[in-house]
């Protein structure tokens, strides 16, 4: 039990090794589109073309609303791919943390925790009134 608690904890460690090594990440998405431009005589509008692009869309929720940043191949595409790959991979640890973090929960032995002693309860003080009625 001993060797699989400390596999466990060295895989924590090195979980949270990789989350302080994350850089910039941001929450988002991004789709790759193609559009047709609506001209009747233009390419596009044959059936079997896929129509003009690729666009892509950054969409992420900003309180509660969907915000779309239209984007072009380029630095700024490229920036947020590895922002939002980012994220995802951090998202991804933080998920795999918790799962580490159950297991060694359910491996410790209820003794290895130091089982919480109770605190002696403060003493009452005497109340100001008695309820007892003082007539005769």
């Amino acid at each position: 039990m001993t060797d699989s608690l400390s596999r466990l904890q060295a895989r924590r460690t090195a979980l949270l090794q990789s989350l302080a090594a994350t850089g910039d990440m941001r929450r988002g998405s991004i789709t790759e589109v193609y559009r047709s431009c609506g001209k009747p005589n233009c390419a596009c509008a044959a059936p079997d073309h896929p129509g003009h692009g690729p666009y892509y869309a950054f969409t992420k929720k900003v309180d509660g609303k969907t915000k779309t940043l239209q984007l072009r191949s380029g630095p700024t595409l490229a920036k947020l791919e590895r922002e939002v790959a980012s994220y995802r991979s951090f998202r991804e640890t933080c998920e795999r943390l918790i799962e580490v973090n159950e297991a060694l929960c359910d491996t410790r032995p209820v003794d290895d925790q130091g089982a919480e002693k109770k605190t002696p309860s403060r003493p009452r003080s005497k109340p100001r009134w008695s309820p007892k009625s003082t007539r005769s």
